[in-house]
């Protein structure tokens, strides 16, 4: 009955984005497929959400989830120029879905639920080492921790892997609360400025950015009123918007950087647009030709952030928070969701933003926990450490998202977590690096101090005979970073031929 549910609906749709800065629960602290889906960080969401209802439905209908929805406040006609989806792309009014009233419509959990809702509800496409139905506010928190000062401006991003338009918006909630929409209301973080960036680099490059306006809306046209939401920056495409291997039809609206071409969409027009690697994430149920070859897949993928500059108010108290961000979809009804755990001090330095991670919470909290003492045994109960966990709990009417994870076995240079593009061929699996993470230990560390970073022999090395710190320092960062396989400078090119592809990315 659940998998008749599913092939019947009409999206097909997976995806789709997430929080990566400061890296959330959600990510376990994996950089597999970041910034757009860090650790699968992209499937915890809520399915079946209106405006102004009480709870999600879980459905795939068009319909509104309740009987007496609210009315939206962003309409077409007067706030055009943050709206590009008057229908869904089947010929469904997108009247009553989330962005056409920002944070009114509800979720099911605050911090995402794997799959969109509890089954046979939902899409039923949780990320690696879970089932659908798992609630994100249960989740372990980092083992790097993330340190704001209060009165400060920080940087946020998150990654957008399958394009619904609508916008966000960051929230805190003290973490000895209970953690709740209504407590994230209490506390909304205000932009600073009107500016925003794209960050390219696998989304962790600050010297590889392009600038853009942002467009925000608030007053009494949002929820919590007078708070701001931001709208995802990155239009669309026309029409079924290039959803299941489709074709892009052309940006919804003028799109950044549209002084060069770009890949993301198809390259048939100027500038930064398109769905996403969600492309090629159709339902091969009900479309077996809606998967993609390996080239296709990233090139259609993002690889960069969206960042944001928040201020944390100054009269904050001192203490541990939980951070929200919630982005509420145009096109779809749907609200995706990540919380990241961060401390707020009135004299400690802020942690430096886009500094990566050991990837050691899902070896020593998280879903590969279990496996500490199968180093050296691959029997018995510790077989499944040996063995890959699939996209979607493996089932298959779904193209993977990236390669499997498995907690053993296939670790990158210095037992550290391996390495993984869109794009990469899906075998052998992805492991995070447990060996090295365990030889180390299990401790908590501050980001952006020495003590956050995993030892690397090699650098190590370099630091003891050089004796030059930031030398070593520097390449610390640059060793870590996931260099993409091309900056943003060298995606510009020639305009192709006029003629359409039957797959257009």
């Amino acid at each position: 009955m659940a998998f008749l549910a599913l092939a019947l609906a009409p999206f097909g749709a997976l995806g789709h984005g997430a929080l990566y800065e400061p890296p959330p629960r959600n990510s376990q602290g994996m950089g597999l497929l970041a910034p757009s889906c860090a650790g699968g960080a992209c499937q915890w969401y809520s399915q079946g959400t209106s405006i102004g209802c009480p709870a999600i439905s879980g459905s795939h209908d068009a319909a509104p989830d309740c009987p007496d929805p609210a009315e939206p406040t962003l309409r077409f006609g007067q706030d055009d120029d943050l709206l590009q989806y008057p229908d869904d792309g089947y010929g469904h009014p997108t009247t009553y879905h989330p962005w056409r009233y920002p944070g009114s419509a509800p979720v099911g959990d605050v911090c995402g639920i794997t799959g969109g809702a509890s089954p046979p509800l939902g899409q039923l496409d949780p990320p690696p080492g879970f089932a659908s139905g798992a609630a994100g506010s249960e989740l372990p928190k980092l083992l790097e921790k993330t340190v704001w000062r209060a009165g400060s401006d920080v940087e946020v991003a998150w990654g957008l892997a399958a394009n619904h338009g609508g916008g966000y918006q960051y929230r805190l909630c003290r973490a000895d609360k209970e953690i709740s929409e209504e407590c994230f209301q209490q506390t909304p973080l205000g932009f600073v400025g009107d500016k925003q960036w794209l960050q390219f680099g696998q989304g962790f490059d600050r010297n590889d950015r392009i600038e853009i306006t942002a467009r925000r809306v608030g007053g009494d046209k949002v929820v919590p009123k007078h708070s701001t939401w931001t709208m995802n920056p990155i239009p669309g495409c026309k029409g079924t918007a290039a959803r299941a291997r489709t074709p892009c039809s052309g940006p919804t609206f003028q799109p950044p950087a549209s002084d060069r071409f770009w890949k993301y969409g198809g390259g048939k027009e100027k500038g930064i647009y398109g769905y996403g690697g969600g492309h090629c994430m159709g339902n091969l149920s009900v479309n077996p030709d809606a998967k993609c070859s390996l080239e296709e897949y990233g090139s259609a993928s993002f690889d960069f952030g969206i960042v944001d500059l928040v201020h944390v108010p100054k009269d904050l108290p001192e203490g541990e928070y939980v951070l929200s961000w919630r982005w509420d979809c145009e096109m779809t009804k749907q609200i995706w969701s990540s919380c990241a755990d961060v401390t707020i001090t009135k004299n400690e330095p802020t942690s430096v933003a886009f500094t990566p991670l050991s990837g050691c919470t899902a070896c020593c909290e998280g879903i590969c926990s279990q496996c500490s003492d199968c180093l050296e045994d691959k029997s018995g109960s510790c077989a499944q450490c040996w063995q890959p966990l699939r996209w979607w709990s493996g089932r298959d009417w779904w193209t993977p998202r990236a390669k499997p994870i498995q907690c053993l076995g296939h670790e990158g240079p210095g037992g550290g977590p391996g390495e993984y593009l869109a794009g990469d061929p899906l075998s052998p699996p992805w492991s995070p690096g447990c060996s090295r993470c365990w030889a180390e230990g299990c401790e908590v560390r501050v980001r952006g101090t020495a003590a956050a970073a995993p030892s690397w022999p090699l650098l190590t090395k370099l630091l003891l005979a050089g004796g030059a710190v930031l030398l070593a320092g520097g390449l610390l960062i640059s060793y870590m970073r996931r260099a993409p396989a091309e900056s943003a400078r060298e995606l510009e090119r020639a305009p192709p031929s006029t003629e359409l592809s039957p797959c257009s990315l």
